[in-house]
Parts: C-alpha cells; sequence; structure tokens
C-alpha cells in the first residue's frame, strides 16, 4: 500500500467501509519507515507493539458497529517538542533522554486519538525547537526526502519529513516563528499555521514562548490538513489562550477561492533578502491568483524594520527557561548556533520583554492597516531552498525565517503553497510562496491556499531521490495539465541574494562566525518502555 497516493478522506472512506483494516495500513507505515527512514531518519522513537494495538483495538470496534471517528487507521506521527503517552518527550535535549515517558498527550494528540487516528512514534527536532534545521546532538539530522543530503527545514523537520517521504500520512507540528511553515515549504507539502492557540497547546509545562507559538497538524494537501484541523481546534480548559474558529476547514477548502480577493504581495516585507530563482517562482504564483480572480498589488514594504527585535526577546528568554530546568551546565548539550539563542535569553531584561509586547502591538497596527486595504499577503514561503545539512546557507541563519516570523508575533494564520521548484547544485528542490490574512480569519486563508494549490498542481508531486536504498515512486496520479503548472526551473548557484536595504541578512555574521559542524547521522535513538528505535534493523 501506497500511504503517499492516499488522500486522508479516501484512506478513512477506505477503513469505514472495511476495504482496508487499521492493522494493514499501520503495517504499511512500519514497512515505509523501515524502507526510507534508514536514509532521512525522521523518527526518533517507534512503539511497533503499541501502534498494532491500538489498530487492533480499532479494528474490533468497527467489527462491532461502532463509529470509528474521522480520522479511523490514520498513521501519525508526533513532534519531539508535545507529549504523547508512553513515549519520551525528550525535546532533541540529550538530558532528557532518560526521562520517563509522558503519562498523558497533549491536548492535539489526545484529540487525534479520539477522532481513531494511530500514533506510530516520535519525530525529530532540533533541541526545544530553536533552529530551523532539524539536527540535534542527540539524534543527529533529518534529511531531506527531495535530496537527503540537504536539511528539511525545522522545527517541525522530522514530521514534514515524514510526510513527505510518505512514511505517514499526518504528523503534528509547532510554529513558533515558521516551524510548521518552514519544514512544510522545504519538503514541498502544504503548511498551515491557524491564528494562535485555534489548536490548544495544553501540556503539562507552562508554554515558555508565550502567544508567539502554536500549534497545528502537517499534511501532504490542504484538504488533508483542514480533516486534520476539525478535529484538533477549539477551546480547551487547559490552554488558558486558546480560541475557536467558526466554522469548517474541510468545507473551506471545498469551497476553494481567490476570486474577488484583494490581494497584497510583498516580494521582501521591506527588509529580507531573497535569491532570484525563488522570487520568480514566486511572481509567476502570483500571476496565477490573478488568473484565478485576485486582484493583486505590489507592496514593497510591510513592516518598519525587521520584526526580529521585537520577537526575539520572548522567544530567547523562554529558550533559556526551557535549558535550564535540567540541573548542571547547559551549554554543552548544543552546538553554538543552538547555544546562542538561551544565551540572549540568559540577559533579557523585564523592560526588554514589555518593550518587545509593545513593539508586536505597533507591528500588528502596521498590519491592521494593511487590512484596511486587502484580505490577503502575499510573500515567499523562505529566502532560499534548504542548505546542505551541517553547512551554512548563502543567506546565513535567517535563510528560512525572515518571512515567517512576522507572523508569529502577530498571531496571524498563515499558509505556504508549493507552487515550483528550482534547481541549487543539481537537487531539485520546492519552492512555496506564503499567504497570510488577519487574526481569526483562517478559513480564508486555507480556502485562498486550497485554490492556489488546486490551480498548480504542484503538490501533487513526490520526491525521486535516491540515496543508498533510497528510492521512491512516481506519483500515482497525473498533475493538473501544464498550462495551470507553475514548474519555474531556475539555478541557484552562484545567484546573488536581492536586498531591498543593501544590508546582509539579519544575523548574518554567524555565517562566517558561527560553527556549523556536520552532525553524524547515525546517532543512538532512545525509546521508551516497550518501545523500538531503528538503527537499519528490521522493526519485528
Amino acid at each position: 500500500m501506497d500511504l503517499g497516493a492516499l488522500s486522508l478522506a479516501e484512506l478513512v472512506a477506505s477503513v469505514r467501509s472495511g476495504e482496508r483494516s487499521p492493522v494493514e495500513i499501520v503495517d504499511a507505515a512500519l514497512a515505509r519507515i523501515e524502507a526510507v527512514d534508514v536514509v532521512v531518519r525522521a523518527f526518533v522513537a517507534l512503539d511497533v507493539d503499541g501502534a498494532r494495538r491500538q489498530a487492533h483495538a480499532l479494528a474490533e470496534r468497527i467489527a462491532a458497529g461502532d463509529d470509528p471517528g474521522p480520522l479511523a487507521g490514520v498513521p501519525v506521527g508526533v513532534k519531539d517538542l508535545e507529549d504523547a503517552a508512553g513515549f519520551v518527550t525528550t525535546h532533541g535535549d540529550p538530558a532528557r533522554a532518560a526521562d520517563p515517558p509522558a503519562s498523558r498527550d497533549s491536548v492535539q494528540v489526545a484529540r487525534l486519538r479520539a477522532a481513531g487516528a494511530v500514533v506510530i512514534g516520535k519525530t525529530n527536532t532540533p533541541a526545544y525547537g530553536f533552529r530551523a534545521e532539524t539536527e540535534n546532538r542527540l539524534f543527529g539530522a533529518t534529511g531531506n526526502p527531495w535530496a537527503p543530503a540537504r536539511s528539511c527545514g525545522g522545527s517541525s523537520g522530522g514530521s514534514a519529513a515524514a510526510v513527505a517521504a510518505a512514511m505517514v500520512p499526518l504528523a503534528t507540528g509547532s510554529d513558533g516563528g515558521g516551524s510548521i511553515r518552514i519544514p512544510s515549504a522545504a519538503c514541498g507539502l502544504a503548511g498551515f499555521k491557524p491564528t494562535h492557540n485555534v489548536v490548544p497547546s495544553g501540556d503539562d509545562h507552562a508554554p515558555t514562548w508565550g502567544p508567539y507559538s502554536t500549534r497545528g497538524p502537517i499534511a501532504r494537501t490542504f484538504a488533508d490538513v483542514a480533516m486534520a484541523l476539525d478535529v484538533v481546534k477549539g477551546v480547551s480548559a487547559r490552554d488558558l489562550m486558546s480560541v475557536e474558529v467558526t466554522g469548517s476547514f474541510t468545507e473551506a477548502v471545498r469551497r476553494a477561492s481567490v476570486a474577488g480577493l484583494r490581494v497584497a504581495w510583498s516580494p521582501t516585507l521591506g527588509y529580507a533578502p531573497l535569491t532570484e530563482p525563488v522570487r520568480a517562482a514566486c511572481e509567476q504564483a502570483v500571476q496565477v491568483l490573478g488568473r484565478l480572480g485576485a486582484r493583486v498589488e505590489l507592496v514593497e514594504e510591510v513592516f518598519d524594520g525587521h520584526p526580529v527585535t521585537a520577537w526575539m526577546p520572548r522567544a530567547a528568554y523562554g529558550a533559556f527557561e526551557r535549558v535550564r530546568e535540567v540541573d548542571g551546565p547547559w551549554e554543552d548539550r548544543f552546538d553554538e548556533l543552538t547555544r546562542l539563542f538561551p544565551s540572549l535569553g540568559e540577559h533579557i531584561t523585564a523592560k526588554q520583554l514589555v518593550d518587545g509586547e509593545a513593539e508586536a502591538h505597533a507591528a500588528a497596527l502596521r498590519l491592521a492597516g494593511l487590512w484596511e486595504r486587502f484580505d490577503l499577503l502575499a510573500t515567499p514561503g523562505m529566502c532560499t531552498v534548504p542548505p546542505r545539512v551541517g553547512e551554512p546557507s548563502e543567506l546565513g541563519p535567517s535563510w528560512a525565517a525572515d518571512f515567517t516570523l512576522p507572523f508569529n508575533l502577530v498571531r496571524a494564520p498563515a499558509a505556504v503553497v508549493p507552487v515550483g521548484f528550482v534547481t541549487a547544485e543539481g537537487d531539485e528542490m520546492p519552492v512555496a510562496l506564503q499567504l497570510v490574512g488577519p487574526r481569526l480569519a483562517d478559513l480564508r486563508v486555507i480556502a485562498a491556499a486550497a485554490a492556489l494549490e488546486g490551480s498548480l498542481g504542484v503538490g501533487g508531486r513526490r520526491p525521486r531521490s535516491e540515496a543508498g536504498s533510497l528510492r521512491y515512486p512516481a506519483p500515482s496520479r497525473a498533475i493538473s495539465s501544464a498550462g495551470e503548472r507553475c514548474l519555474h526551473t531556475a539555478e541557484v548557484t552562484g545567484s546573488k541574494p536581492v536586498s531591498p536595504t543593501g544590508r546582509p541578512p539579519h544575523g548574518g555574521s554567524l555565517a562566517s562566525g558561527g560553527e556549523w559542524s556536520r552532525v553524524g547521522l547515525g546517532a543512538r535513538r532512545p525509546a521508551g518502555p516497550g518501545q523500538s528505535v531503528r538503527e537499519g534493523r528490521k522493526l519485528t
């Protein structure tokens, strides 16, 4: 069974009709993981027996005539920053590898299980989600299914890579500065960050990043993302900041359209560097928005300056709070780039925190003025394609988050839509356009993203990479006609970043002064009681 060839709706319908059993689907996911994860390394822990027990219990419920739920039989990976009962939540921190397994699920995971989904294992993440590249000193690096030697983005990189490589059709993510959208864009997936706390956080640990981070599902298409969002959204008593979006995400995707919408196209937001091939691919996608009936206008500058100055105090202080929860020195547990974030947080003052919130309000006011004239904002998803694992990007450490981070600061819903491909040093890599809307305009954003996705057909493509034993099958269905595709192919090597200010990218000095050490791909992987981890052996 090819899980990548089936939508969530098709998969669930086959379970409910009896065409497929949940056990068959789980075994297919485990077989796929066995076949390709030795190269991609998306999963850090698997509970094979537990997953099969969940699948057998679901099959028994179906046989008894019970409603198996809206996600019946769907295998799910859980990001290793989020609790899943029975699994250790390591946060990618070597000091937490021996922690006891979580005793309860997060709200998101609990809602997925209640809907009939089967939790298979935990997916890799940079330590505490501090970086946009998925590697840590506990598990090593996760590769990109399109080119396994390249980064898959982060911090939900393990989840995105697992979905892109068709190991599972659904995984959980979280997004504090782009951590759902960056790996989704890097791996050619439909990525969606809802308005903050539409999907509750609700773990036993208070959110140290406060209002900047939120959770959500990761899947291949917006129809799949919408199905999962309808299950996990909604107010929870476990999250003081949780909010409700009225209406159905699935129905919004069915009504997908941009006709009549006023769209502001901002290729740099006024500060972000951008490679020419990525800009060209995004501009072609913006032209498609116009052909679909949107009224598009160029807006060069959206913010007064780089919003990272407002975002950083709260996020960095939250990072420092997390690493010092474990007794003893924390610096040696992380590489230099990962250490930088909590090191900044250690010296944050109360005034800086308050000033940061005031700057966030000012950024929201700038956007409020934009929303008086426009319904949506379109930007590139990322500045360039992902670098090779362990190597710096040509644009420095902010290669991924310059376009995503501002919309965590203002808590706005945002989607990334695969719109084409560029060739970088021989690797064909996905490119994404980001669509942003006002707070709680989630249904508008996902409907527009689905409309663009459906017109371009790029999201129907799947990786066809070879690396060792890694091989991906061709897509099971044809993508849309060439007249409606936006498959921009160009060469990135040697291209110069486009910067509206002439300044180097934010933090660019770290590219030469920081430590970009290679992390081995064969790191040992801890597991909870009764669980197995993969080091190239069979999962039996």
